[in-house]
């Protein structure tokens, strides 16, 4: 730009005359002209990157087109591509007919995967039946749209054996609702009476009058058979309403009617059987006796628990308990809530010995306190090969501990894995109990909340020494002591220990864990560790295990964002779970 006349006045106040306007216009036309060009050039520079970007990326979208005509993947046999789909299905539950999840999900792939899946029998063969919400009417439209894709689905799986998981709400539901719920469920089961023989597994909720249910467990099919006649596992929670009031014995009576009606007493495939009643209802009592309703004597798994929730389930009574385990010889998983005994007239109880040479697992919840009963059919147990024990008492201070005690000099030697409640052990007697277990592989020390003593004297006890006690004084550092290996070799408990969940109840110090993890690592390393402490947080002892992280350890600490004497627990839900396709025995840890 050549020199300008104005560069004196450039940047000041300075008002130019008409004269000097028109000589600055003519002065500028140049510099504008220039201007242009210059721009034009940018533009074309600017374009040659964006060009060979586009070019760039046009490339590569072509490469990457021709890659994957050859990928691995897309020449997968046939086979392999099915074995495939089938690791992609949840394993936790029963797949639901939804387009965002596997099966459905992979017939929106390509028309290959679509081939693939619909011709993937083992794809089909489970099915968690959707639900609608009750909303004063439910359009028949969108019933017969699920009726047909549950005909569709069951039909690509040929004749293959079936797994069925049947609507429950998940909220509780009104008189009309549950009306509503049960004439959809037994539309259900007429559509697909006539795949009753393929039925294997099963999970249904009976919720609602005595003649509904009566009316549902009593359907057929054309050749006689009822629903549940073939499966060989079955997960059913019945929760029996009365039109008119009526007392509990005849409660019960309809209750093992609605059971007895199911007519699974002369079943040939049951193995594995979850039956959750209602509490109050005393189940296997004179008045309901499973062993008359269900082939006991061929069944692998009784789940008579279902949740871990406080005051939730029927319970067996006590003096009932042992006639009930001897009609059941080949069980391998047992669960059980234990209600006090019943003293209605009924024949003297056995004395005889009580085998189980299959038993692996065995989960009983004490309601009261101990019974002095509960002694002597401990002592008649013979199960050789128990390897899982859960042992929880609701009303209970220390008077625990005679039974744990018990329970250890019975099933000592096989036991890989314990899971108690914490709230009302002393220290020095879970020290004892800890040296008595040298095979214990996994230890859980279930949170304080699952004792009734605890919350009662949450409510009833604000002052700070019993926090501390609480909190602070039930296991301390001494407890952890007697876990961590010397270098003098004296004895240590639980040396083959491995996996470790502590929920609560932690008086211990943050150091005092690190030093016990750091001693382990040398012997038997730690697998898993999962504390929930009652406490702010001492001291980071993350960075002193890093090493232990590093080599493999799944080390989870939480602690309150302030000290407080909370009982929230991580049971506390009310998710209708199947807790049949879980057997502790087989895996150790948890997620």
């Amino acid at each position: 730009m050549d020199q300008s006349p104005f560069c004196s006045v450039i940047g000041t106040n300075y008002v130019p005359t008409e004269e000097e306007c028109q000589m600055i216009t003519e002065f500028l036309a140049a510099p504008e002209k220039q201007l242009i060009e210059m721009q034009a050039k940018i533009s074309q520079q600017e374009a040659v990157p964006q060009q060979l970007k586009e070019q760039y990326e046009d490339l590569q979208g072509n490469i990457e087109a021709h890659r994957a005509l050859v990928s691995i993947f897309r020449r997968l046999p046939d086979d392999i591509l099915r074995e495939i789909f089938l690791l992609c299905l949840p394993l936790s539950r029963d797949p639901a007919m939804c387009a965002a999840e596997p099966p459905l999900l992979l017939t929106h792939v390509c028309g290959r995967w679509r081939q693939v899946a619909c011709s993937t029998p083992r794809l089909w063969t489970s099915l968690y039946i959707s639900d609608y919400l009750y909303e004063g009417q439910v359009q028949e439209s969108k019933l017969e749209s699920r009726d047909e894709g549950i005909l569709q689905w069951i039909g690509r799986a040929g004749c293959m054996s079936l797994s069925l998981s049947f609507p429950t709400p998940q909220v509780s539901s009104g008189p009309e609702e549950r009306s509503w719920r049960n004439t959809d469920l037994r539309r259900l089961l007429c559509m697909l009476s006539p795949s009753f023989h393929r039925w294997r597994k099963a999970n249904i909720l009976l919720e609602g009058l005595d003649d509904e249910l009566f009316d549902i467990v009593s359907l057929q099919n054309k050749e006689g058979q009822k629903p549940f006649q073939s499966v060989e596992q079955l997960s059913i929670r019945v929760s029996l309403s009365n039109g008119t009031p009526v007392t509990m014995e005849e409660h019960i009576r309809k209750s093992s009617r609605l059971l007895s009606e199911l007519g699974l007493d002369s079943s040939k495939r049951l193995r594995r059987l979850g039956l959750y009643l209602d509490e109050g209802i005393p189940l296997h009592s004179e008045s309901l006796q499973l062993s008359n309703i269900f082939p006991c004597g061929q069944l692998e798994v009784l789940d008579l628990q279902g949740d871990l929730l406080l005051d939730n389930g029927a319970g067996i009574p006590l003096n009932f308990l042992p006639s009930l385990l001897q009609a059941c010889p080949q069980l391998v998983v047992f669960r059980a809530n234990v209600s006090r005994p019943s003293y209605a007239p009924f024949p003297p109880v056995s004395t005889s010995r009580i085998p189980l040479n299959r038993l692996k697992e065995m989960s009983l919840f004490f309601r009261q306190l101990i019974h002095v009963d509960t002694f002597g059919i401990i002592a008649r147990c013979d199960w050789p090969t128990l390897t899982s024990l859960y042992l929880r008492v609701l009303h209970s201070d220390y008077a625990d501990m005679p039974l744990l005690s018990a329970c250890t000099d019975k099933f000592s030697t096989p036991l890989t894995s314990l899971r108690l409640s914490s709230f009302g052990i002393r220290t020095f007697a879970l020290i004892d109990l800890m040296f008595a277990l040298p095979t214990l592989i996994q230890l859980h020390l279930d949170h304080p909340a699952l004792s009734d003593i605890y919350r009662e004297q949450r409510f009833d006890c604000d002052d700070d020494e019993f926090k501390l006690n609480l909190y602070g004084g039930l296991f301390c550092n001494n407890f952890i002591a007697h876990l961590t290996p010397k270098p003098n070799g004296t004895p240590y408990a639980l040396p083959q220990l491995r996996f470790l969940k502590w929920e609560r109840n932690t008086g211990f110090s943050d150091k005092a864990l690190a030093h016990l993890l750091q001693q382990r690592s040398s012997s038997v390393p730690m697998k898993q560790v999962h504390i929930y402490f009652g406490r702010a947080m001492q001291e980071d002892i993350l960075p002193v295990c890093s090493n232990l992280v590093e080599a493999g350890l799944d080390l989870r600490l939480k602690y309150p964002p302030a000290f407080d004497t909370s009982r929230e627990s991580t049971y506390q839900n009310k998710d209708y779970v199947q807790p049949l396709e879980v057997d502790h025995y087989r895996t150790f840890g948890w997620d």
